[in-house]
């Protein structure tokens, strides 16, 4: 509590200035190493550019960034996908792109199903929908490349998680993508710029509408495919990953 008072000062010092962007860590989206990078982070500076604004990035474990998003922060916040448990806790400023959650299992193998033993990340969104899944015997992990690691030792049966962050674990990891199989989604969202409710609408609209101009000139794409996102409509579910 005594730290998350410290980073909420923090926010209100000196640089109040500067718009504050949460950065929730979720590679791609958002990178764990400085500086702040991925293609959130990138989108957001981007529009803040376009607006004139300086920004102030922190980059925190997703989990601790939307709980300080609940709390009397002021910032913008990214890259939380819009689900209805978090649809009060936020104001959803724009969407980024579409992503989907679902079973992963080695290549070689079997469509991966969700039995046996689930690889997951500790307070994620993985985590949520695999305690849904009859007869998982969930194996948590601090992150998505320790997940990769696993499934291609058998160690697991299977993994679920986002299917860009899967992605970009399996090569973080020296894996190539052609080594994982989709199995079953569990979960389509889109990930957004999102905000503390304490801002007003006023303020946000700014950004809504620079990120909107970014998709209409392109910009968005091109950020897709320098972060090698792939998103729902370029890869149907059940396809092996190319």
């Amino acid at each position: 509590m005594r730290a998350l008072c410290g980073f909420l000062l923090c926010l209100a010092g000196p640089a109040a200035h500067a718009i504050s962007l949460l950065g929730g860590i979720a590679p791609p989206y958002v990178l764990a190493a400085p500086p702040a990078q991925g293609f959130a982070v990138a989108v957001a500076q981007e529009a803040a550019r376009r607006l004139g604004q300086p920004l102030q990035v922190s980059v925190q474990p997703l989990s601790r960034v939307l709980t300080i998003g609940s709390a009397q922060a002021r910032a913008l916040i990214v890259p939380p996908c819009r689900t209805p448990q978090r649809e009060p806790l936020l104001r959803w400023v724009a969407p980024l792109v579409d992503e989907e959650f679902l079973l992963i299992g080695p290549a070689a193998g079997k469509p991966p199903s969700g039995g046996g033993h689930i690889g997951v990340v500790r307070d994620s969104v993985g985590l949520e929908l695999a305690r849904r899944l009859p007869g998982a015997t969930i194996e948590l992990a601090g992150d998505e490349t320790l997940n990769a690691r696993k499934l291609a030792s058998g160690h697991i049966d299977a993994w679920l998680a986002a299917w860009n962050s899967a992605r970009y674990a399996q090569q973080q990891a020296g894996l190539p993508p052609s080594g994982l199989r989709r199995g079953q989604v569990q979960l389509r969202c889109t990930t957004y710029l999102a905000a503390t409710r304490n801002i007003p609408e006023a303020e946000l609209a700014p950004w809504r509408l620079a990120i909107d101009a970014m998709r209409r000139d392109g910009t968005l794409r091109r950020l897709t495919q320098r972060y090698d996102i792939v998103t729902p409509t370029r890869l149907p579910a059940g396809d092996a990953a190319r």
